[in-house]
């Protein structure tokens, strides 16, 4: 049996836990000059909605948005492709290809069979179902390495990709070079894993 003392005691401490929760879960003002519930959701929609342009190269649901992460480039949709499916309209139809995607900016993505380096040029080698071909992609000397349009060198966005690692590059169609398509003026895109 509990005496007084200890019964006030764990009454205050009841209240006092309560109150902690009630204020940790109503730390951020929900109510909009005290609008009615209807005008308070549309208020907290406005809020949230925010153009494509600003949001860059954030994965939703494992995937990126189909738009530039270049905040210089228009936030228009970008066409999407897998390596193979590259490689296959290249061989299928080289022509129709060459109009389709040369000079054309868009995303490839597929499996990184290796960062490499020719002289001053770095590149990215994505596999294709064709173990003896892949597709090659030219970098700019300047990366995207951040969600704010932070800027970084390309050796230090290049260690950041893996053999085997899931990538995703967005770039200039440049054709066919040795049977490969080749791909210049790319970015790595971050989050494609």
């Amino acid at each position: 049996m509990m005496n007084r003392t200890q019964q006030i005691l764990i009454a205050i401490v009841a209240v006092a836990v309560l109150g902690m929760l009630w204020f940790a879960g109503n730390d951020r003002r929900d109510d909009v000059g005290g609008a009615a519930p209807e005008a308070q959701a549309e208020a907290q929609a406005a809020a949230s909605a925010v153009p494509a342009s600003e949001v860059r190269g954030v994965p939703r649901n494992g995937t990126l948005d189909p738009v530039s992460i270049d905040p210089e480039r228009p936030a228009d949709r970008l066409p999407q492709l897998q390596a193979d499916a590259l490689l296959n309209e290249y061989r299928d139809n080289p022509r129709g290809a060459d109009t389709r995607y040369l000079g054309q900016y868009l995303i490839v993505e597929g499996v990184a069979s290796g960062i490499r380096r020719e002289g001053e040029q770095v590149y990215v080698d994505i596999r294709t179902n064709d173990p003896g071909v892949n597709v090659r992609a030219l970098l700019l000397p300047r990366q995207i390495c951040g969600p704010a349009g932070r800027v970084c060198e390309v050796e230090a966005r290049a260690t950041m990709v893996r053999r085997g690692q899931k990538v995703a590059v967005e770039c200039n169609g440049a054709g066919l070079a040795d049977g490969s398509p080749l791909l210049r003026d790319c970015l790595l895109r971050g989050g494609a894993n």
